[in-house]
């Protein structure tokens, strides 16, 4: 079995077709078909069902790609860190960090690592954990900073705890409630919930309603990240929204956006560094995810200090 093989597979097993796949492949489709049918060969069997209008992958087709995108990406990583020991240029970085991670821990952290190493193309994917899952299992992404689900985040991967982010009520300065101090002020107010579903720290507010006795706040919109949920809180001066504290120290929104003085404990949750657990990093992802340690770690005692 040769890598070429499994990376005609993958190609083909993404695109849908052998038409799509031999052109990203940068192949003819006669000979990417060829590859295809020897590998089914050596494997004794079919990783696709051809139609008319495609190709279709078979279970053992859905079972070898898990391991062919670990093998392809491995060998990817492998070849990178050796033209990093060499001196030479082309290694890269996949890196997934949810809004609040990519405004407060992030910046420090890319400027100190590419000073480290100028060579390194680091690739940037917003969303939380759930939407980068898959990537992080298959070796495809080497890390991602967000909070994670209650339940972990299952088999084959590590979950490392980065800082606790405090939450707090935002609003525009001029909302009617910009001076409540308790959640039954606000339960008349239009809330803005972030993030997919109804669970997360996105909507956390609804958990701290529950606790408080209250009625479910009424929410008005929702929205799938937290920069845009700052821009609707910008433009209408009758939104709530439950955000991390941090995003106040972040300029211009320090200067647009207030947090109200709610006296009852609001919900927190972790900012995870989250990693595949049987996968070894390259050298350069381990100096990221050094830096990454530090930057949450001088976060942590900031906060200690702030009055």
């Amino acid at each position: 079995m040769r890598l070429s093989q499994i990376q005609d597979f993958i190609a083909v097993a993404e695109h849908g077709s052998v038409r799509a796949g031999a052109k990203a492949r940068q192949l003819s489709p006669p000979a990417l078909t060829k590859s295809l049918r020897a590998l089914e060969e050596e494997l004794h069997v079919p990783l696709f069902t051809r139609t008319g209008r495609g190709v279709v992958i078979t279970r053992f087709g859905e079972a070898f790609l898990h391991r062919a995108q670990l093998i392809a990406n491995e060998a990817r990583k492998a070849s990178e860190e050796m033209a990093q020991m060499l001196g030479g240029r082309g290694s890269s970085l996949h890196i997934g960090a949810s809004v609040g991670p990519a405004y407060t821990l992030l910046p420090g952290v890319l400027r100190r690592f590419r000073a480290q190493h100028p060579g390194v193309q680091v690739n940037l994917e917003s969303g939380i954990y759930g939407s980068r899952a898959s990537q992080l299992r298959s070796g495809s992404m080497d890390m991602a900073i967000s909070p994670v689900p209650d339940e972990g985040v299952g088999p084959g991967l590590t979950s490392e705890p980065l800082y606790r982010n405090d939450s707090v009520v935002m609003a525009h300065p001029l909302h009617p409630l910009r001076a409540a101090r308790h959640l039954d002020e606000l339960a008349d107010a239009d809330w803005l919930l972030t993030g997919p579903g109804m669970k997360g720290p996105g909507s956390a507010i609804l958990e701290a309603f529950e606790a408080e006795g209250l009625a479910p706040p009424r929410v008005a919109l929702r929205c799938d990240n937290i920069g845009m949920a700052q821009m609707l809180l910008l433009a209408n001066p009758n939104l709530l929204c439950l955000l991390p504290r941090k995003l106040l120290s972040v300029p211009p929104l320090d200067r647009f956006l207030i947090a109200l003085p709610i006296a009852q404990r609001l919900p927190s949750h972790w900012v995870s560094l989250i990693y595949p657990s049987d996968l070894p990093m390259t050298p350069v992802a381990a100096d990221f995810a050094t830096l990454l340690r530090r930057e949450a770690h001088y976060l942590i005692r900031e906060a200690g200090r702030a009055p």
